[in-house]
């Protein structure tokens, strides 16, 4: 059996929805990977430069959006018009699930970036940072890391069905 007929037999075999998650989560993965080898492979000068980082930021979302509409577009395609159905109770619960844990972190996130930030204003070297801009990219990576524990989450709790834990 070739990967093309693997393919073909998970797709049979896995419902619409959690092709859907899983596409949003290799496109979420994509995304995080491109932010962070970015941001590696910076020179500090490019760190320090509010251009560099608009640039990279700006196509963060371009890839994004690109990304989510050429994988919505792909998925309507093979679809058998699933994707006007409504979620049922159990399709609402993980749904539910999947925020729970994203607010978590994106909270969290929140919370660091803005104590970050009050101790840079203060001047107070608690973390020594060579990272201009670390609250704004500790808020990049909360959204990023937020987005992939949604679906993630999504994805396991429907695949184990244990929903309520």
């Amino acid at each position: 059996m070739n990967n093309k007929q693997k393919l073909i037999q998970w797709l049979q075999e896995t419902s619409f929805r959690e092709v859907t998650l899983s596409v949003d989560f290799i496109v979420t993965g994509y995304i995080s990977y491109f932010y962070l080898s970015q941001l590696l492979n910076a020179t500090p000068e490019q760190l320090a430069s509010i251009e560099w980082l608009s640039t990279v930021l700006l196509e963060v979302i371009v890839y994004s959006i690109v990304l989510m509409v050429v994988s919505y577009i792909a998925l309507a395609f093979i679809s058998d018009d699933e994707l006007s159905r409504p979620m049922d109770v159990r399709e609402k619960q993980i749904n539910l699930v999947g925020y729970k844990y994203s607010a978590i972190i994106l909270q969290v996130g929140v919370v660091l970036a803005l104590f970050q930030y009050n101790i840079a204003a203060q001047d107070f070297e608690f973390m020594q940072s060579s990272v201009p801009h670390l609250p704004l990219h500790i808020l990049v990576g909360a959204f990023l890391a937020a987005e992939l524990a949604h679906y993630g989450v999504q994805l396991y709790k429907g695949r184990s069905g244990d929903i309520y834990e």
